[in-house]
């Protein structure tokens, strides 16, 4: 009998640093300073302490979405992974936001393995990072596979998927199994996954010899572990907020027992690592004055955590209506991005806002076409099938008012629809303001680019308000 505990954090996103986190209390938010490296380095150390063996694994979206994070193209997240002592990690789909050229070198900065099963680089059909390990707990050993995101070539820009090859790793898997359990004698198997939650769970459904999946990309913060085919899964919310802890007792290469921790990681509950501290400020230090800037003040609290629309996606296509004459605007349904608390508003804000910074285009479309993009759009949120749930949320807007059933069959979800409070016309032209490759991507030739980007036009919109208020009145309405 062996007792194993492993450690997961899932979908950093750069926030390296504590900062304002989302919970719910008492049916409203409440939001609480927590995360950062510093502090899950401390909570994994108390951890080891207290455990025999311990494996500390990342499960992607790692190396994006702060300013820090962008600014320097990932860099500065890479030494605070290593000194963390991971056992392992898997790429998430942010993680190619720099260039295949840099995700086919990024093996050799960190120390700890990158495993992604089904991920092959297109010149030569190899894999790009191991697609397991074998690590030995005590007389334990256990077989470690790694996936990424499967829809990187879909959802994301050309730029991320260039000479990379994707699947889901379905067909890729029982052999592999096999070969850790027959060649490789491992008594236990873990799927590192940026898969997303639901594609997970119908996965262990068909796939025999998981014991654990360790689950990132869809933000879940799973209190409850779900079994599945035998199969533990869990996952460990985002920005750095949380860590799962999941202890299993393995005998005769059966998972008998488990326990499990959704920790947050609250700022006034838990110290900071001293080292990681230090090696934080050090890092941050030509970005403090930069992205303390003074944007402007908002006096609505800005968070992304619910599906149909957010405060900070409203703020966001607001800002795009102002600047341009647009019908309607939009902005993608990201799941990043943590809280931004009423008060003043800074650089630093707006890189957690939108650290991709895409220039603002204008497009043209009737009013039927704009339809099947909303219709497909839904789809990729809510498609019945789980490998075919390819997005974030819904589509962010301004000027929309939508009413959908999630439910129903692909291309026929919406019941209504109006642009600027009109029933949409199916032959009208409608002028749409958004911004990056994300958004519309089958549309991309017909956008006009409007010279501006993404921070600039937020700037502005903050200098014409002076201090904002976001409406909160529901625009798109699940029936």
């Amino acid at each position: 009998m062996t007792q194993l505990t492993i450690v997961q954090q899932n979908d950093t996103h750069g926030y390296i640093e504590s900062h304002a986190e989302f919970f719910w209390k008492a049916g409203k938010p409440e939001y609480r300073q927590a995360g950062g490296y510093a502090r899950i380095a401390h909570v994994v150390k108390e951890i080891k302490k207290n455990n025999r063996n311990v494996l500390f694994f990342d499960g992607g979206d790692f190396l994006h979405g702060t300013g820090p994070a962008v600014l320097t193209q990932g860099s500065s997240i890479i030494p605070l992974m290593n000194a963390m002592e991971l056992d392992a990690a898997v790429p998430g789909n942010w993680d190619f936001a720099y260039g295949s050229d840099l995700v086919l070198q990024l093996q050799e900065h960190f120390t700890f393995p990158i495993l992604a099963l089904n991920l092959k680089n297109k010149d030569n059909n190899k894999y790009v990072f191991n697609p397991y390990i074998i690590k030995e707990i005590d007389s334990l050993r256990v077989g470690i596979i790694g996936l990424t995101s499967p829809h990187v070539q879909e959802t994301m820009p050309p730029s991320f998927s260039d000479h990379l090859s994707f699947s889901l790793g379905v067909e890729e898997l029982p052999a592999v199994i096999q070969k850790l359990k027959a060649e490789e004698r491992a008594d236990l198997i873990i799927l590192v996954s940026h898969m997303g939650l639901p594609l997970d769970v119908k996965l262990a459904s068909q796939i025999e010899g998981i014991d654990i999946i360790l689950s990132g990309h869809s933000h879940d913060r799973l209190n409850r572990p779900i079994v599945q085919n035998g199969c533990v899964i869990i996952q460990s919310g985002a920005s750095a907020s949380f860590l799962g802890k999941l202890d299993v007792t393995v005998e005769e290469g059966k998972i008998t027992n488990f326990t499990h921790e959704l920790i947050p990681i609250y700022a006034d509950q838990y110290e900071e690592d001293a080292e990681i501290k230090s090696m934080i400020d050090e890092a941050l230090l030509p970005f403090r004055d930069p992205l303390s800037e003074s944007i402007g003040t908002i006096r609505t609290p800005l968070h992304r955590m619910t599906l149909q629309e957010a405060p900070m996606d409203r703020l966001i296509t607001d800002a795009y209506l102002a600047q341009t004459d647009a019908d309607v605007s939009f902005s993608h349904g990201w799941r990043y991005g943590a809280p931004v608390l009423p008060g003043g508003v800074t650089m630093n804000d707006l890189y957690n806002i939108i650290p991709t910074n895409p220039e603002l285009f204008i497009l043209e479309m009737d009013g039927a076409t704009l339809l099947s993009v909303l219709e497909r759009n839904l789809e990729q949120v809510f498609a019945s099938d789980p490998y075919q749930q390819k997005g974030g949320y819904i589509l962010r807007s301004s000027n929309l008012m939508m009413a959908y059933k999630p439910y129903n069959p692909a291309g026929h979800r919406i019941q209504h629809i109006e642009i600027k409070g009109k029933a949409l016309q199916d032959d009208r032209i409608y002028r749409v303001a958004g911004a990056g490759e994300q958004l519309f991507m089958k549309h991309a030739n017909g956008r006009k680019m409007q010279g501006v980007h993404a921070h600039e036009v937020l700037k502005s919109y903050f200098a014409s308000k002076g201090e904002i208020i976001v409406s909160d009145k529901p625009s798109i309405i699940s029936i």
